[in-house]
């Protein structure tokens, strides 16, 4: 499991050191792509599988909000592992993307991981502070209709 907001840490030519943590999870391998956000997200392999899975359920190919899903994740997404020291590599484009530059907030969010531009982070949480309220009343009825 992926929990835990990491800030101020340091990204570099050869990636970020990813927090100790975090990497049991991530061990086996990961997949790193663009997050809907503006942010860069990691799914440990084993995870990916389901994300393919529910991603190829959804809309078809055939419709136009399928193919640009597909493309945004599939086209941005590269297969790794953390090399012995424990960092991740983080491709160009993906940097650009997502505003990464030398320091960078890492959130683990359950079944994954996002690296965040600190300053979109910052936004992101007071956002998600100013809009909890809503978003708990707005989910309240899922989570009744699901125990």
């Amino acid at each position: 499991m992926l929990l835990g907001t990491f800030k101020g840490l340091r990204l570099t030519a050869k990636g970020i050191q990813v927090p100790p943590p975090l990497r049991p999870a991530l061990e086996l391998g990961f997949v790193i792509t663009r997050g809907l956000d503006r942010c860069a997200v990691v799914f440990p392999h084993k995870t990916w599988t389901g994300v393919l899975e529910r991603i190829e359920e959804g809309p078809s190919f055939l419709a136009p909000s399928g193919r640009l899903l597909q493309r945004h994740i599939y086209g941005g997404a590269s297969s790794d592992c953390l090399d012995p020291d424990g960092r991740m590599s983080v491709p160009e484009d993906l940097r650009i993307y997502a505003g990464l530059d030398s320091e960078v907030v890492v959130v683990g969010v359950g079944t994954r991981m996002e690296i965040w531009n600190p300053e979109r982070w910052t936004e992101v949480e007071s956002r998600t502070l100013d809009q909890g309220e809503q978003v708990s009343e707005a989910l309240s009825e899922y989570w009744i209709q699901r125990t």
